[in-house]
């Protein structure tokens, strides 16, 4: 079922959670080159979601999350993420998923979440603007409990320009140092892992000769289990605080490969940082501000 609204948002009502294989292979097809590129405006919605106690439970596993009633303040994401297949795979929207770029995440989770909660999910394609590097876009998603807004996500994505602009005299800044350092061995089975919990099948994530096809020399890890992973270390001092999490994904960590997870607080704000093993490639730069 479809509607429009006044601002010419066309909005997909959905009575349960699309077949995410059936959206993966679409989003193999390839897309016809255009020269004037026009994302439209759409919308989803999918009313009475559920926790699945098993997802729940790997979920945790695999990105670092301790058991409890409350839920990880990243599951909605993948919740999400077969209503972002489904904007993406909209025969409007003009261009191919294959080589588009998570750029940055930003997450407001306005209480925690808990198990047994029935969600409501909108998910919007909006905010389209050409830049230097690109076309950007997002896809902003709203989880509601009985009509009131408890969690929102802003994802941004960047469709790489073919044409390279030469205003580059890029100076390497220096990376911060905060307080307190840990180090995360990564495996190689990590990218498999993260796709069986998120749905997250990008060949760039799952086998060295997979990722080879598209110019990476071994897999690398998802950008939103590096988020997540963050967030679970921090979860113990996020308490059961409303918070908004902001991150820029940066240099790409290739499997397996140890990581330096690198924070610091400071009344309201955690500034954060995700660094390779010899402190000078960043991965992530994020912060989090209690609210």
């Amino acid at each position: 079922m479809m509607s429009q609204t006044m601002n010419q948002t066309t909005t997909m009502h959905l009575s349960e959670s699309p077949n995410i294989f059936a959206l993966l292979s679409r989003a193999a097809l390839p897309k016809k080159p255009s020269d004037t590129i026009a994302i439209p405006e759409l919308s989803v919605d999918l009313k009475g979601i559920k926790t699945d106690p098993t997802l729940l439970k790997e979920y945790s596993r695999v990105c670092g999350f301790k058991l409890k009633p409350r839920l990880p303040s990243t599951l909605p994401h993948i919740m999400a993420f077969p209503l972002h297949m489904k904007l993406l795979t909209n025969n409007k929207f003009p261009l191919p998923l294959l080589g588009l770029v998570h750029y940055k995440n930003s997450i407001t989770q306005h209480r925690p979440l808990n198990i047994n909660e029935v969600f409501d999910m909108q998910c919007q394609l909006t905010n389209s603007h050409k830049t230097d590097m690109g076309i950007k876009f997002d896809i902003v998603s709203t989880v509601t409990v009985g009509k009131k807004v408890v969690w929102e996500e802003t994802s941004t994505f960047l469709h790489r320009s073919k044409k390279k602009t030469v205003n580059s005299q890029k100076t390497r800044k220096t990376l911060p140092h905060y307080d307190n350092t840990e180090s995360w061995k990564l495996a190689a089975s990590l990218g498999r892992q993260y796709a069986k919990v998120s749905n997250d099948f990008n060949l760039i994530h799952l086998f060295a000769w997979s990722a080879k096809a598209f110019g990476f020399n071994r897999a690398i890890v998802h950008g939103m289990w590096s988020k997540t992973r963050c967030i679970a270390a921090l979860t113990e001092t996020l308490g059961d605080k409303a918070f908004k999490v902001d991150v820029n994904f940066k240099l790409p960590i290739f499997l397996p490969s140890s990581v330096l997870f690198n924070w610091q607080k400071a009344n309201d704000t955690i500034n954060f940082q995700l660094l390779d093993k010899n402190r000078t490639k960043p991965h992530l730069s994020g912060k989090i501000t209690l609210l």
